[in-house]
């Protein structure tokens, strides 16, 4: 087996979730902000867990994001080394 055909699905695959994980976490903090922009926090301490939960979530979404799209673009890589 060449080494290029075991390349190409790494390569795509980690390109894929590096932009999904960028694409996943601006949704998510988007997403955050757009449920939670009718209850802003009025203490020191609301705010802190308001920035808290948020990050949470951002990562959650990226890590969501870039495994998705890394499965996508991984997929389709794999597919493209196979086809050659």
């Amino acid at each position: 087996v060449p080494p290029r055909l075991l390349l190409v699905p790494i390569v795509s695959f980690t390109a894929g979730f590096l932009i999904g994980v960028r694409r996943g976490g601006r949704a998510a903090s988007v997403r955050f902000l757009a449920e939670n922009a009718h209850r802003a926090p009025t203490t020191v301490q609301g705010w802190y867990f308001y920035k808290k939960t948020k990050n949470y979530r951002v990562m959650l979404g990226a890590l969501r994001g870039g495994g998705i799209d890394g499965l996508k673009v991984g997929a389709m890589g794999t597919t493209f080394a196979l086809l050659e």
